[in-house]
């Protein structure tokens, strides 16, 4: 088995691994006998075990209480769970199986779940975890992630495979707006973010040629770990029958700097995990796919803000959405009973009296 060179980091950087384990403990939505299940967890902990990840990222998850065996089958009283969803199953009684969870080394500043929220009839299953970590003196968010399949439960497929892309770029458009509406107002000095997981899509697939959830991404600042790798290279998901070698999982970083991401082969799931170190505190430009020219520009003008003086409901693209009172954004233009600022890549108008203007 390939392993990384472990474990001597440098001392402002932190190794974050993400990994799907595939109905787990199970191996499939059938529960196995408890010897079974250990078994399973046995063996993930033993892929994981060499990587001394800070971080780790778990999709199909069944609970909290899986993960807290995995992570004391890693290394006794080293990992905690900081945060496992509990999101319930859309069309039967009770939580699902395949939940989303974050493990860490050091405790949690903060940390939740929240389901996807429908938006003009487009309902993304499962949602996101979150956790607030500060670690060699960076605050910074993690979100982990498992997007809509690729599952088709119809006839017609073109027009359910559009379904499916339309419920990722959902949730990914509703991931960015919940760091600028939530995160921002309410944890300022979180400033980098890594956000990782299932996406069940990728760039080389015909199918998927005119999806936006990884250019949404990459266009909003964040660097892709897969940039300018082949696809031989970045393989996270193997191929079976008609179904080609894929790289459906990611590591995506805003204001940190990754090193080159590696995958660990194995058998333990139809997923590869997926590991990258990032340092910290570093100003990162922005990904070559928005890198301006050399040229040297003169200054940009110092933009103008107004802060929230109270919530404003305003309509976005996917619906709508409340911004919270304290929220400061860039102020476009002003009139006697409006103000037109810049939020996301919307420009709606708000109340003047809702402002600190008025």
């Amino acid at each position: 088995m390939l392993a990384l060179a472990a474990p001597a980091l440098p001392a402002a950087a932190v190794r974050v691994t993400t990994w799907n384990l595939e109905w787990f403990p199970n191996g499939s939505p059938k529960e196995l006998p408890a010897s079974e299940q250990q078994k399973r967890i046995a063996t993930a902990a033993d892929v994981l075990r060499p990587l001394h990840s800070d971080i780790i990222l778990l999709q199909e998850v069944r609970d909290y209480d899986v993960c807290a065996r995995l992570g004391e089958a890693i290394a006794p009283h080293t990992y905690q769970v900081a945060i496992c969803s509990a999101f319930r199953e859309p069309f039967t009684p009770g939580l699902g199986k395949q939940q989303v969870a974050i493990l860490a080394k050091e405790p949690a500043q903060a940390a939740w779940s929240e389901k996807w929220r429908s938006m003009d009839g487009v309902d993304p299953p499962r949602g996101f975890a979150f956790a607030w970590f500060k670690i060699g003196g960076t605050d910074f968010g993690v979100y982990a992630v498992h997007l809509k399949s690729n599952l088709i439960m119809k006839s017609d497929k073109a027009t359910e495979t559009q379904k499916n892309i339309r419920k990722r770029e959902v949730a990914i458009e509703q991931l960015l707006n919940h760091m600028h509406a939530v995160i921002a107002p309410s944890m300022p000095m979180v400033k980098s973010f890594v956000v990782g997981g299932d996406f069940n899509t990728n760039l080389d697939q015909i199918e998927f040629a005119q999806e936006k959830t990884l250019p949404t991404l990459t266009a909003a600042g964040f660097r892709n770990v897969w940039e300018g790798a082949p696809l031989l290279q970045r393989v996270t998901h193997p191929g079976s029958g008609p179904y080609p070698d894929a790289t459906f999982d990611y590591l995506f970083a805003f204001n940190l700097l990754p090193s080159k991401a590696q995958i660990i082969p194995s058998k333990a799931s139809d997923h590869y995990p997926v590991t990258c170190d990032f340092s910290l505190g570093n100003t990162v430009p922005p990904p070559a796919s928005v890198t301006t020219n050399r040229v040297t520009a003169p200054p940009a003008p110092v933009p103008q803000f107004v802060t929230l003086t109270q919530p404003v409901r305003i309509k976005i693209t996917y619906g709508e959405t409340v911004l919270p009172r304290g929220l400061k954004l860039p102020l476009i233009s002003r009139d006697a009973q409006s103000v037109t600022v810049k939020y996301l890549d919307e420009t709606p108008r708000i109340p003047l009296s809702a402002t600190d203007l008025h």
